[in-house]
């Protein structure tokens, strides 16, 4: 592959997981809604139900994201392998530039800051949804 085809294709791999982002913010920015208005009081079996469509929603997100990864990770090891470059892929993963030298690149930091706050809002809406009793000021029409 030529250096055109490898940044194209690594490109294409960032509007991808901008789109697996756009679409987490939006199922869980929607359960939450469903939890505030209604998912609160709702029977056990309901809130369960709703829960494990969410859960398998993130299931497939987490997925995609995890194919998406190793498809970064394999245009890397391509970009590396060319003869002569334009660009260093090294600077394509540090895009930042810091005084102090980082453990790792801004790209594995993205990564491991991705998947710790997807684990972290899904802890958080399980918690909100089978243990957080919801309680209402009176007089409030949310009770």
């Amino acid at each position: 592959m030529s250096e055109a085809e490898l940044l194209q294709g690594l490109m294409g791999s960032i509007q991808v997981i901008l789109s697996l982002f756009s679409i987490f913010f939006t199922l869980t920015s929607g359960y939450i809604a469903a939890l505030y208005f209604f998912l609160h009081r709702a029977p056990f079996a309901l809130r369960l139900l709703a829960f494990f469509l969410l859960s398998v929603g993130l299931v497939f997100l987490g997925g995609t994201a995890a194919v998406q990864q190793r498809i970064q990770e394999g245009l890397f090891a391509a970009w590396d392998k060319l003869p002569s470059s334009a660009m260093n892929a090294q600077a394509i993963r540090n895009p930042l530039t810091l005084p102090v030298a980082l453990p790792a690149t801004w790209q594995e930091i993205g990564i491991v800051v991705g998947w710790v706050t997807a684990t972290g809002v899904y802890l958080a809406l399980a918690y909100l949804t089978f243990v957080y009793r919801w309680h209402w000021r009176m007089g409030s029409e949310h009770a």
